[in-house]
């Protein structure tokens, strides 16, 4: 295990921001870019399933990189957590462009809570599948909304004390997955708090089927993770209910969109991909629930 003890050393930092980057390279050079006036207070990990140019490494020579061909994000957050020796570990990815306040933001949080997530908006010049792919994944953390208590806070822009991930790190042994890692933080007390002060934008996404991949093998190993203990029958269940997992996913990210009446015509216009990407998870975590029904 790499974990280093130097929260008190002069050089420490703050925060240790690790970046689980499996998008094209103009992504992660828009999100380091966003990040270099606030760098002073930060460590900042790329964990890369790709190569990344020397002309991208020279430019952030600030950065610690790291290569893991083939691995998923949550493998790579894991181990740029090993690397981390700031205070705070801040969670995100190379789509992703902080707020030019984000480190502060996360700081400020810190003061009070121990792992703390933040809005995630819509950035500029999106595609029709890249509005897709933000509904689908961020509905929930679009702003506006008051701070609040949540069971549950999406990785790709959350932050966590550093001391609770190593006094928890069998519980990321195979990666940091929010399923497996937040319900062990809420047993010990912990609370999951969101705030619209931590702001981050998703920019362009890697396209469809890149997404749809991506959302395969998450679903299937969602199924895995969430059911592991779980009996036959309920394993059963959710391959019988699988089909109206699409419609129950569509239908909540509509209500979010309508209830903060942001970016309606962009999910109208965008909802048959997204109906689509929702019935690509659906499939996926039913074969999971049938692989474990089939394994006992």
């Amino acid at each position: 295990m790499l974990f280093n003890q130097r929260e008190n050393r002069p050089n420490a930092r703050d925060v240790t921001v690790v970046i689980g980057a499996n998008a094209p390279e103009t992504s992660l050079e828009s999100c380091l870019a966003a990040l270099e006036a606030q760098r002073q207070r930060a460590q900042v990990i790329v964990a890369s399933t790709g190569h990344l140019s020397d002309a991208l490494r020279n430019r952030f020579s600030w950065v610690e990189f790291y290569e893991r061909p083939g691995a998923l994000v949550p493998a790579l957050w894991r181990d740029g957590i090993e690397r981390a020796h700031g205070r705070i570990v801040a969670l995100t990815i190379a789509q992703m462009i902080p707020a030019a306040d984000w480190i502060d933001s996360i700081i400020r949080a810190h003061e009070e809570h121990d792992a703390v997530g933040g809005a995630i908006d819509a950035g500029e010049r999106l595609r029709r599948v890249d509005w897709a792919e933000y509904l689908c994944r961020y509905a929930r953390e679009m702003a506006p909304f008051e701070p609040n208590e949540r069971e549950d806070i999406a990785g790709d822009n959350a932050s966590y004390k550093r001391a609770l991930l190593v006094e928890e790190w069998e519980h990321l042994r195979d990666g940091f997955w929010e399923p497996v890692i937040h319900p062990v933080l809420r047993r010990r007390g912990v609370r999951l708090w969101l705030t619209p002060a931590m702001l981050v934008r998703q920019g362009r996404s890697c396209g469809f089927a890149a997404f749809a991949r991506q959302r395969s093998r998450h679903g299937r190993l969602y199924a895995h993770q969430r059911g592991g203990r779980a009996t036959r029958l309920r394993h059963a269940i959710g391959v019988l209910g699988s089909p109206l997992v699409p419609f129950l996913m569509t239908a909540r990210v509509m209500r979010n969109v309508f209830a903060k009446k942001r970016y309606r015509a962009q999910a109208i216009a965008a909802l048959p991909l997204v109906f689509a990407l929702n019935a690509v998870w659906a499939f996926a975590e039913a074969r999971g629930h049938l692989e474990l029904v089939t394994a006992r």
